[in-house]
């Protein structure tokens, strides 16, 4: 689910504006037709009421005009059918009356038309209607246009790709229901029939299909509900059935999904329906998918940029709304930090939300810290840090709180720590480390101690220090057999940690070494295939870890390679499609591992999957943005996180989510 309308309403209109929000206006609540209009932003998932129309109406129409704005159009106010029309203005928020149409008419059809004009026919005003007429945005005015062959009541009609537009079906507005076609051609301001589809069909519903043609679907026939589906073939004129539906329904919307299938959801085959089906393009075969949360008919669907499906509304006064994702796996645009950032530190917090900090925007080192509320979607400022720092570290404490260490800010390398509590949203000074570094890492260890190794301070250092939270003091620990900088480390499953690779100041690093914290030392292990540095190191579900990309010193990598604890060797695994370092790695719920964004000479948006039952990684949906330096943080819902970054001298604010189902 996501969040719910101020109002519920059936039979709005609903259109997706260039900035990415859906304007819901008007409808009927079961006592009175609405004039009230809002604003769904998918990046937060929260509705805001926004001026209202001046008219109250339901089973109207409302067209995005090439300007922007939002045409709407007739429709019924409880007492009279409309003429009227009105245009919303995105900038202010307001609408404004504009010319009426010559003819009153509700269960009409509209449609924007490729030289800009918006095209109305058919409809009721208590007779059915075949006349048409075309609205001049730029001069408000309406012109007649030719008529429709026959009247048509709660028609479809679709802009094909040559520009004509088809209408198929509709009623008498009485017991008749037309099996009939015609195509509206708007350089001659024409009709023309064209082929018969199968059934007589009302309220169903048309979609264009990404091969041009025209799947309709559904409705009722006079005596029925129906299934059936059919396609219209625009470079033939004709019709041929597909196949159909597992329910019958009316009062039904089909969309057309990223992944080219469309969506059939809800609908009225003697009760609401909640539904849903995926009709395939390439196989003809209709499939379940998941439905919805709430049985609905006579709602609201539209697309979100990023592509998720947002279906609002229906009949008995509805006003909740829910998210439809096409795939698996989609990346979801959230909105922007306060500050852009790259090599800042994020972690999840005990309550859920996400603590950013630090980093360097292209002109100073940050300070600043920031939080993000997973279940609003709003980022809001908190109290900044002592000392502005990057490469630095976060850890997210066993009390909740959080420690920030070490990092660089701009004229030193750091010594200094401090916590971030989070019940007041303040940060203190804690105990200083024994030695300034930056590229470090920090694992928080099994008995609440952290552990601090290896980074630069200006060269690679091999010593490692111990937090204790309960003191707030650091005590030295045994060293590290080799000096690194941009090395991992990963908490074993056994409670030791396994550190990797780096770079120790003249030579880019293969070996790895185990340190044992109830002995404080360290003893080498194995080797890894490859020397790298700026890589990643996952812990998988199955105890081993994956070690994927960075560089070599010569060139960047896609390679990855296993580590077993219980074996202490290294192998080889399947290689990403892409070479990639300042690139990130999390285990999904699925216990697959996404990896996200990385540089290789330009900035990446590519995103894969690692199958550690497979060995083999996969493409998935790539990110909105391409960027490297970032941070992703997992949610406590599963979602990954993606904040920040560096791409083409641009430094980041922008987040988005990956969004796994």
């Amino acid at each position: 689910m996501t969040g719910s309308m101020n109002a519920g309403r059936q039979w709005p209109v609903a259109v997706v504006l260039s900035n990415g929000k859906i304007l819901v206006a008007g409808g009927y609540n079961g006592t009175n037709y609405l004039s009230i209009t809002e604003l769904y932003d998918p990046s937060t998932g929260t509705w805001a009421t926004t001026g209202s129309m001046n008219t109250v109406r339901s089973y109207h129409t409302g067209p995005l005009l090439t300007n922007g704005n939002v045409l709407v159009v007739g429709g019924h106010n409880g007492s009279a059918y409309l003429t009227s029309a009105e245009l919303y203005n995105v900038s202010s928020g307001t609408w404004a009356t504009t010319g009426n149409m010559n003819t009153a008419r509700q269960y009409h059809r509209e449609i924007l038309l490729t030289n800009g004009k918006v095209l109305v026919a058919g409809g009721t005003n208590s007779a059915a209607l075949s006349s048409a007429e075309l609205y001049d945005p730029s001069t408000g005015t309406w012109t007649t246009t030719t008529s429709m062959s026959t009247v048509r009541v709660s028609a479809t009609a679709t802009v094909l790709t040559n520009g004509k537009v088809l209408f198929t079906g509709g009623s008498n507005g009485g017991s008749t229901v037309s099996n009939t076609a015609e195509m509206y051609d708007p350089s001659s301001g024409l009709w023309g029939t064209t082929g018969t589809m199968s059934v007589g069909r009302i309220s169903h519903t048309a979609c264009m299909l990404a091969n041009g043609k025209v799947l309709v679907t559904g409705g009722y026939s006079g005596s029925g509900y129906l299934a059936s589906a059919e396609l219209y073939d625009p470079s033939t004129g004709t019709w041929a059935t597909t196949g159909s539906m597992s329910f019958t329904r009316e009062a039904v919307t089909s969309a057309l999904l990223i992944n080219g299938k469309v969506l059939v959801t809800g609908g009225w085959n003697g009760a609401s329906l909640s539904i849903s089906e995926l009709y395939d393009p390439s196989s003809g075969i209709w499939t379940t998918t998941a439905s919805m949360n709430a049985s609905r008919n006579l709602y609201i669907i539209s697309k979100t940029p990023n592509g998720v499906m947002l279906v609002a509304g229906g009949s008995n006064s509805v006003n909740t709304a829910e998210l439809y994702y096409p795939s698996p796996s989609i990346w979801a645009i959230l909105g922007s930090m306060n500050a852009e950032r790259q090599q800042h530190r994020t972690v999840v917090l005990s309550d859920g939300r996400v603590l950013v900090t630090g980093g360097h925007n292209g002109h100073n080192y940050l300070s600043s810290a920031e939080l993000y509320d997973a279940s609003t979607g709003v980022w809001t400022t908190t109290a900044s840090m002592s000392s502005a720092r990057y490469y630095h570290t976060v850890t997210l404490l066993t009390n909740g709180n959080v420690l920030v260490v070490g990092g660089h800010n701009g004229s030193a390398y750091l010594t200094s720590a401090e916590l971030y509590n989070v019940s007041s949203g303040t940060w203190a000074l804690t105990g200083n480390m024994n030695a300034a570094r930056q590229a470090h890492t920090a694992t928080l260890l099994t008995n609440g101690k952290v552990l601090v190794t290896g980074g630069l301070n200006p060269n690679a250092t091999n010593s490692a220090e111990l937090y204790d939270p309960s003191t707030g003091t650091w005590t030295t620990t045994g060293n590290m057999n080799t000096a690194r900088q941009y090395h991992t480390a990963t908490l074993l499953t056994d409670g030791t940690v396994l550190v990797t690779g780096g770079y120790n100041g003249s030579g880019y690093l293969s070996s790895t070494e185990l340190y044992n914290p109830s002995s404080g030392t360290w003893t080498t292990t194995k080797n890894m295939n490859i020397v790298r540095q700026y890589h990643t190191a996952t812990l998988l579900t199955n105890g081993k870890v994956l070690v994927a990309g960075g560089y070599s010193g010569s060139a960047y990598l896609a390679s990855a390679e296993l580590y077993d604890p219980s074996t202490g060797n290294w192998t080889t695994t399947g290689s990403m499609s892409s070479t990639r370092n300042y690139f990130e790695t999390t285990v999904l719920i699925n216990g697959k591992v996404l990896v996200t964004g990385g540089w290789n000479g330009v900035s990446l948006n590519i995103s894969e999957l690692y199958d550690p039952s497979s060995g083999i990684w996969t493409t998935t949906t790539s990110m909105n943005a391409a960027r490297s330096s970032h941070t992703t943080t997992v949610l406590m819902n599963g979602n990954i996180l993606v904040a920040g970054g560096y791409v083409d001298s641009i430094y980041l604010n922008t987040a988005e989510l990956y969004l796994s189902t």
